[in-house]
This record gives structure tokens, sequence and C-alpha cells, in this order.
């Protein structure tokens, strides 16, 4: 396999936080939060058969050409990209145990 590209890649640093963390049945939606910013809407993309890991996918819109567009895109680094899923995963065990609770 070729040698991964190596691109630049947004820093998150200490201070983001993910909140409004949503298991739909089409899909696990999220937001993050960074100092005077809020994305809304990411989405939890789970690994494929095409042999790729998990990702973080951003919203999109449908044009008029029926063809789908990112209303941004934001590429964070291996490192941050696994913080953040790690978070969102630890955020719906915890929402699922919640839940579980409540129904004993």
């Amino acid at each position: 396999m070729a040698k991964k590209e190596e691109r630049a890649a947004f820093t998150l640093g200490k201070e983001w936080e993910v909140k409004n963390v949503r298991a739909l049945e089409f899909g696990t939606f999220f937001t993050l939060e960074l100092p005077g910013l809020a994305l809304y809407n990411l989405r939890v993309v789970p690994a494929g058969k095409k042999n790729y890991d998990s990702f973080i996918g951003m919203p999109e819109d449908l044009g008029k050409d029926n063809k789908y567009y990112k209303r941004f895109f934001l590429r964070l680094s291996d490192e941050d990209t696994e913080a953040v899923l790690d978070e969102v995963a630890r955020i719906l065990d915890a929402q699922e145990k919640k839940v579980a609770r409540g129904r004993k």
C-alpha cells in the first residue's frame, strides 16, 4: 500500500468539547465545540469494507443536481480524530447506561 500523503491538519489543542451526541437509526451525530466556534451535525462514519478507519463526516446539503456538497471541511490529525471519536463513544456509553438504569 502506498504511503499516506502528509496533509496539513487543524490541531484541536486542549480546549474542545463534544456535545449533543445523538445516536439515530441512520447514524451518530454530534457537535464539536472549540473556543469561539461550534461545528454542528458532525457525523461518525464507521469503518468500512474498503479498508478505511472510522472518521468524522462533515455536514452536507443536497444540491439541485442531486449531488451532496459539504458545508465546510475540517481536517484533523489522526490523533485528534481518534480522541474525538473516543469521546463520542464514551458519551454514547454513558447515555446507554443511564437509559438502562432507568429501565430497572
